[in-house]
């Protein structure tokens, strides 16, 4: 019997390439997909080789104006973002915190793919997401340790892209920290780790 594939659409964030410890996990992440015996398709969306438009007015007008063949071209991008979530069963965020948020290309690419009559919608109740049946993982790098409890409150990062990922109908999140690379080599190798085996038992379990 022939394997299912399944799709796996990675979303790498940060700006300083090989040098990013989230892009390092993501790298590590691809690497136990590859090893198991079901098929996966690794597709990465790397947002610094190709950064994604900066939302503005003629990208408002295209998504909320008549659709002229201009005013697609616009959208290029973004349905070009949606088509490989929406073929994606399984997506995942590598997002390293800057500024205790997402780092700026992430955000760009947020604007692009959270469109009204394609990835959610509203009722009379409020807000549906239309991307449903999916997984995604969040890979969560930071200099310092959001993870005390005295430290959460300043992590707008992670809550950040649950609630996106919740908002556009994904529901089935799961989260993996790396942080503490401030803190000296020490405790920064302990927490990449830590994550690699967070990593694989997920991939284990197919998340």
């Amino acid at each position: 019997m022939t394997a299912i594939t399944k799709n796996v659409l990675i979303i790498k964030s940060s700006p300083v390439a090989e040098n990013s410890v989230s892009n390092d996990m993501a790298d590590f992440l691809a690497a136990q997909f590859g090893n198991k015996s079901e098929h996966y398709n690794i597709i990465v969306r790397d947002l610094a080789a190709t950064p994604p438009p900066l939302y503005n007015s003629e990208i408002f007008q295209a998504i909320y104006g008549a659709a002229d063949d201009e005013k697609k071209y616009v959208l290029k991008h973004s349905n070009e973002y949606i088509a490989e979530l929406k073929a994606a069963d399984i997506i995942v965020f590598a997002s390293p915190m800057h500024n205790f948020s997402v780092s700026a290309l992430l955000k760009a690419y947020i604007d692009q793919i959270c469109r009204v009559g394609v990835t959610f919608q509203y009722h009379s109740y409020g807000p549906e997401g239309l991307l449903k049946g999916k997984q995604a993982l969040i890979i969560s790098s930071a200099g310092g340790d959001f993870q005390q409890d005295s430290e959460k409150h300043k992590d707008f990062q992670t809550p950040y892209l649950k609630h996106v990922l919740n908002f556009i109908g994904i529901e089935d999140v799961s989260v993996v920290p790396v942080q503490g690379m401030g803190f000296g080599p020490d405790i920064a190798n302990q927490a990449k780790l830590t994550a690699k085996q967070k990593l694989t038992q997920l991939v284990e379990l197919a998340l």
